[in-house]
């Protein structure tokens, strides 16, 4: 096993758990959402679907633990963050144009998952990325 792959897709994985455990908070609590996102509505319905998202990203947030203890055996979880993290963004963008959000209080998030994306992305395709060096 290489140690370099398996530290990499740890460290992905590392941050991605703490990451996901973070955004638990402004899920569940709606004075986090306000300060954070400006959302100062929360309804019945609201709380429905943070109440998903946030049983949705602790749930994520286990099976990144659960990859970290075998990072290289369970690489393919780090391909599935990618699509997850496009999948947010995708999200997010749609809320801006629609102008449920400002776009200014989504750069801080577009900026962490620029990071993550590209932390998973080399961590998952570390092996491809070596022999294409080594030449």
């Amino acid at each position: 096993m290489d140690e370099t792959h398996a530290r990499l897709l740890r460290t992905a994985f590392a941050a991605g758990a703490v990451t996901d455990a973070l955004a638990v908070i402004p899920l569940l609590s709606p004075p986090m959402a306000e300060l954070l996102w400006g959302f100062a509505d929360p309804s019945g319905a609201y709380r429905f679907v943070m109440g998903y998202a946030a049983t949705l990203m602790a749930g994520w947030t286990g099976l990144l633990i659960w990859a970290w203890r075998q990072p290289v055996e369970r690489s393919f979880v780090a391909a599935l963050t990618v699509g997850v993290i496009y999948g947010l963004a995708a999200t997010e963008i749609v809320a801006i144009s629609s102008g449920a959000i400002a776009a200014w209080r989504v750069v801080p998030t577009f900026a962490l998952q620029a990071v993550l994306l590209g932390l998973f992305a080399t961590a998952y395709h570390y092996p491809q990325l070596r022999r294409f060096v080594a030449g």
